[in-house]
């Protein structure tokens, strides 16, 4: 569940910063073992926008953090 959206604009740019409330469900390989951890970890996307389409998305996200929360 993404709470605390904040969604900023300018021309063919934009950015939205949320928390993501989640469980750790299926073990991704060389990850911690899932075993239906909860976490709350903060994160943003990144846009590129073009004829009023989305054409790139980055997203980023504290890794070290969320593990730290899984394990």
């Amino acid at each position: 569940k993404l709470i605390d959206i904040v969604i900023m604009t300018n021309g063919n740019r934009a950015a939205a910063e949320f928390v993501v409330n989640g469980t750790y469900l299926a073990t991704d390989e060389g990850l911690p073992e899932a075993k239906g951890q909860t976490y709350k970890l903060t994160a943003g996307s990144f846009f590129d926008l073009a004829d009023g389409k989305i054409t790139r998305v980055t997203t980023r996200y504290n890794l070290s953090d969320w593990i730290a929360q899984v394990s």
